[in-house]
């Protein structure tokens, strides 16, 4: 009979699955203190944080939520995820940063829209630029052909007025 606080870890555990962004699986083996204190500290800035579990409470509740998903080897060793609330983007460029820094830190996966992501995809994400300048990127773009459409139609009102002007200096040399 399953003791009362695994099963409500288990039920924590899913909702935590549920209720956020993204998870990433890390082995934190060999991690000193201080070191999960300042990844702790640095993925809240991230809106993310680092939580330690038992492997086979975390991989009984990830089996009932992510039911189609393998996870059987990503709970082997010391697991801990961590659980990116709102930018999986911002907690995965966290963890590459300490994992360059800490070999300790070792990335094993993540889940991103109910979808295992190996490794490398996850330190691809990291290299992605920020979202401000993505943001930035996209009015850029959609600005340019906005502001080309602008200047040509100025274009065709300048040259309007040029051709006027000449057809008043014309008549004027014209009349007098």
């Amino acid at each position: 009979m399953p003791k009362k606080e695994n099963i409500d870890a288990v039920e924590s555990l899913k909702k935590v699955f549920v209720e956020n962004e993204g998870i990433l699986f890390t082995d934190h083996s060999g991690l000193k203190a201080q070191d999960a204190v300042n990844i702790r500290d640095k993925l809240v800035e991230s809106e993310s944080y680092l939580k330690v579990i038992k492997n086979t409470l975390g991989l009984i509740a990830a089996k009932e939520v992510f039911s189609d998903l393998n996870l059987d080897d990503i709970f082997k060793g010391p697991t801990s995820i961590v659980v990116a609330q709102k930018d999986m983007v911002r907690a995965a460029k966290v963890l590459k940063e300490f994992s360059k820094k800490l070999k300790t830190l070792i990335i094993k996966a993540g889940i991103l829209e109910n979808r295992l992501i190996n490794n490398d995809k996850i330190k691809k994400m990291a290299d992605l630029p920020s979202r401000e300048v993505l943001l930035v990127k996209l009015v850029a773009a959609i600005q340019s052909p906005i502001s080309g459409l602008v200047n040509t139609l100025s274009g065709v009102t300048r040259n309007l007025v040029t051709v006027l002007d000449a057809v008043r200096a014309k008549k004027e040399i014209i009349t007098n």
